[in-house]
């Protein structure tokens, strides 16, 4: 093609025509100019297209990390409902100077510890990529930085409550013998009743334990963990969710 665009050119020198050789020679500039640009355009499309790709790669690998995340919140939103709720009751017994054996046994729960630990692998992996500025500005980017500083809002209040719980049990550990509760809680029925141990000590373990300062304020605390900590746990849900709608939006749902 070149050659025969130079072959055109000395035939409108040898023959003199200038006039002619200039507007060709404009005219072939003008070409050469269009096809680097159409070729520029060509390039900055797949570049761009290969970009959008990874992209929604890493947006799809950070819905599977959410999802998860969702289902063991939905886990620990049911364990933690389980718990308040016999909690509150041992509660109410505080306060009506009443002892029922089945309340203070159930309300043993809120010794159990959660621990919410969220996958970020997805997350960490976009923001050391250079796509996480393509989302920056968007509904979703302030999803997502919503999502984390909730996720790590709980596992802050589960961390304290914990360590509020290990040192509580740790002082109870010397109050109360609880030989005769985890063998109740812990040993098979039957076997229990083979031994000289009577339903009746077992029980005056459990008034005890009932009327021990550290178990009412683990107790107490275990029901204030509906505000502090089961409602974080719903709001990440929801925010989660929302995530995932705005990714399914931008990723192609196969």
């Amino acid at each position: 093609m070149i050659k025969f665009f130079g072959k055109i050119r000395q035939n409108l020198l040898l023959e003199n025509k200038t006039g002619k050789y200039l507007k060709y020679a404009v005219g072939e500039i003008i070409l050469v100019v269009i096809g680097i640009l159409i070729a520029l355009s060509i390039n900055n499309w797949n570049e761009e297209k290969k970009g959008k790709e990874e992209l929604n790669q890493y947006l799809s690998s950070l819905k599977e990390n959410i999802k998860e995340d969702i289902q063991v919140l939905d886990s620990l939103i049911k364990r933690r409902e389980i718990i308040i709720n016999h909690t509150k009751k041992e509660q109410l017994n505080f306060l009506n100077k009443t002892f029922y054996f089945d309340d203070t046994r159930y309300a043993l729960y809120s010794y159990v510890d959660f621990y919410l630990q969220p996958n970020t692998s997805a997350y960490d992996a976009l923001k050391s990529s250079p796509y996480l500025g393509k989302i920056n500005g968007t509904n979703l980017n302030n999803l997502i930085i919503d999502y984390y500083a909730k996720t790590y809002q709980i596992k802050e209040a589960e961390k304290s409550f914990n360590e509020f719980l290990e040192n509580l049990e740790a002082k109870q550990a010397y109050d109360i013998d609880r030989t005769l509760v985890m063998a109740y809680i812990y040993m098979d029925p039957e076997k229990l009743k083979s031994t000289k141990t009577t339903q009746e000590e077992i029980e005056s373990v459990f008034k005890k334990m009932h009327h021990s300062v550290a178990f009412r304020n683990i107790v107490s605390q275990a029901v204030n963990q509906e505000k502090s900590i089961l409602i974080p746990y719903k709001e990440a849900k929801l925010i989660g969710l929302n995530i995932i709608s705005e990714i399914n939006k931008i990723v192609e749902v196969k």
